[in-house]
């Protein structure tokens, strides 16, 4: 009996001692220990992939550049293997349990058993600890994890894929009627107006008193500015729901941990605040709420979490969706012409396209997901919205590096805009696979019963603020004083042709 303390005493300190360079520190276990249960479960994630493919992960930190993420990818797959070999160990501790609890019941000394027993339940209670210390070292290593990248995508420069309604080069072709607004672009004209110059002048943007009441980065849109926001929300949910997509109206207000599960960080890679947080003095109606909610700087944050713990059958897939929101982001930093006017403001209206579709199947190509022609059915309808509002825009195939934690792969596209003499960001599109899925708990059931994580997809149908910067400073006609209205848009502007001055 000495001689089994003994030894179970030794396995116990050599088990401790094995892993003391993997345990979570004190601050850490007691900063756990301190939160507040969350509304979503534990995620979910592949470590058995990122075990079996580290140069993939490692690959697509450093093209992130995120090279101290990158050195953690092995650093995950030792503490996986300690982990496994620890459950191993409890295997053996339960084995031995077990049988001694079958000879507890023929035994007619059970004293020995019981003190053998209660070791055993020690050396097990010990192995416990340390498998569940180094399961939430594992997770907090793969919290900062990014999503994996392509092998096509460009690394560091963007990819020009096409160019939407390209202009005239000939200044003959120059139309500016009713019908027709036709003028070529001069990439190298300085003097020309701005959207705050144009709004402002026209009546229809107040920035100034904005300012006085919010502070800066807001705005009042008047008159025919408030018809035209209107106007493009009605235009992009048109187009969407023609295209199958079912409309919603989210909540702005969501639970930090959703917006994290989407990767959405309250501060960026310089450290700079991103998001609003609400504080709520004694919680959401003593709901335990305070400090946990913030303002969704997207509609793309609680589209995703209305899936949270769902499961689609592979026959409603894809799922699609169209969101419109108010939503807010914390944007910090310069106020020079990147942030003049409402190019990039602090809240504004959004309209978000969302989808859910089934994961990969085994068969099914390496590097070939279903969700990637789901992508470019949203790269489609954005670049419909686009040209039918006639703008001058190009398809961009992003860089690796100016990806968000859970795109696998994203377009954007950007419209010239003449008054800032450089192009502007109108859409994005956003291949996220199973980044949001397997920390939101969203599946599609297969086969009626095997549950596979969904690919998460997203893009912007209409960014209110950017498409009135790209209308007015392309549309503006200085010999009128106007701004001709896109024909599309018309039917909310009682046929009007012209936004003039109010």
């Amino acid at each position: 009996m000495q001689a089994l303390r003994r030894r179970s005493a030794q396995w116990t300190q050599q088990l401790r001692s094995r892993f003391r360079h993997f345990t979570l520190s004190a601050r850490l276990r007691d900063i756990s220990s301190k939160q507040q249960p969350s509304a979503i479960a534990l995620p979910q994630y592949n470590i058995k992939h990122l075990v079996a493919n580290q140069d993939l992960y490692i690959r697509s930190c450093n093209i992130r550049r995120l090279p101290h993420v990158a050195n953690t990818v092995p650093v995950i797959a030792q503490l996986y293997g300690k982990a496994n070999t620890l459950r191993k160990d409890r295997t053996t501790v339960y084995t031995q349990r077990k049988a001694l609890q079958n000879q507890l019941h023929v035994a007619k000394d059970k004293t020995r058993i019981l003190e053998q027993l209660g070791i055993l339940k020690d050396v097990g209670n010990a192995v416990d600890t340390e498998i569940e210390e180094l399961e939430r070292k594992i997770r907090d290593y793969m919290d900062q994890m990014p999503n994996l990248i392509p092998q096509d995508c460009p690394p560091d420069e963007q990819r020009v894929v096409k160019y939407i309604c390209p202009p005239p080069s000939d200044p003959a072709e120059l139309k500016r009627n009713d019908d027709e607004f036709i003028q070529p672009i001069d990439f190298d004209d300085k003097t020309l107006a701005d959207h705050v110059d144009i709004g402002v002048q026209l009546g229809i943007i107040d920035l100034m008193t904005a300012s006085k009441v919010s502070g800066h980065a807001f705005y009042y849109l008047i008159g025919d500015g408030a018809v035209l926001e209107q106007a493009l929300v009605q235009y992009a949910l048109d187009k969407a729901r023609r295209r199958g997509f079912k409309m919603m109206m989210p909540p702005s207000v969501v639970r930090r941990e959703f917006a994290h599960a989407c990767g959405f960080r309250p501060r960026d890679t310089n450290g700079e605040q991103q998001i609003y947080n609400i504080t709520i003095a004694g919680g959401e109606l003593g709901t335990g709420d305070e400090g946990r909610l913030c303002l969704a700087g997207t509609a793309e944050i609680p589209l995703a979490a209305w899936a949270s713990d769902k499961s689609f059958d592979v026959k409603e897939c894809p799922v699609k969706m169209v969101g419109v929101s108010r939503s807010y982001r914390a944007e910090a930093g310069s106020r020079g012409r990147d942030t003049r006017g409402i190019y990039r403001v602090h809240e504004f209206t959004k309209v978000e396209l969302f989808s859910w579709v089934p994961a990969p199947t085994e068969g099914t190509p390496e590097g070939a997901p279903p969700s990637a022609d789901m992508l470019e059915e949203l790269r489609e309808l954005q670049e419909d919205i686009i040209s039918g509002l006639g703008l001058h825009a190009r398809v961009l195939d992003m860089p690796g590096s100016d990806l968000g934690a859970s795109a696998y792969k994203k377009y954007d596209i950007e419209a010239w805009m003449p008054g800032r003499q450089n192009w502007g960001e109108v859409t994005s599109a956003s291949n996220c696979t199973d980044y949001q899925s397997r920390r939101l708990h969203t599946r599609v059931k297969v086969d009626g019963k095997t549950l596979t994580f969904a690919h998460t997809l997203n893009g912007t149908a209409m960014a209110v603020p950017r498409a009135i910067v790209a209308i007015l400073e392309n549309y503006y006609d200085p010999d009128r004083n106007a701004v001709w209205i896109p024909k599309p848009l018309r039917k909310y502007f009682d046929n009007r042709a012209w936004i003039e001055q109010q």
